[in-house]
């Protein structure tokens, strides 16, 4: 920020404290002298003074509700996201429960674990892979292009 901002907001916060009745009187006698002596803070000072002045004479609309129930309306909306959080932790707790009471029955295997106990046979390897066999992984094609690297000359 440049020297000339900084001093024009200096001197917009000091004329808004000035307007607001929040200055010392040190500060009160240099928004004078600036009034009297510079154009630009005269101008600065009546925007200032008529925006305070149109923001008093706003009308405000009457309120035909009693406050206890304009504070029960705020307070229910305020609420309402507890409400859907704790709507989607009860269909989440319901479907653990319903995930763990159905692997209890018999016969009812899940797919990951019928995956697991299949067999199959790699064209690398004679034995069969079966679910208590180490892992090995083996790659024919890359999932990507391996590219080679240029043999430097010697």
């Amino acid at each position: 920020m440049s020297n000339m901002d900084m001093q024009n907001r200096d001197r917009f916060e000091l004329l808004s404290a000035y307007l607001d009745g929040e200055v010392t009187a040190t500060e009160r006698r240099q928004v004078e002298e600036w009034l009297s002596t510079d154009a630009s803070v005269k101008c600065l000072y009546k925007r200032l003074l008529n925006l305070r002045q149109g923001l008093q004479n706003i009308p405000i609309p009457p309120n035909n509700q009693s406050s206890e129930t304009t504070i029960e309306q705020v307070l229910k909306r305020v609420n309402r996201p507890y409400d859907l959080a704790w709507m989607f932790a009860g269909a989440a707790l319901a479907a653990c429960i319903l995930g763990t009471v159905s692997s209890l029955f018999p016969g009812n295997s899940s797919r990951i674990l019928q995956v697991a106990e299949t067999t199959e046979l790699t064209p690398t390897m004679t034995q069969p892979v079966t679910a208590d066999s180490s892992l090995m992984v083996v790659l024919n094609k890359p999932v990507m292009e391996i590219p080679k690297t240029a043999i430097a000359p010697k």
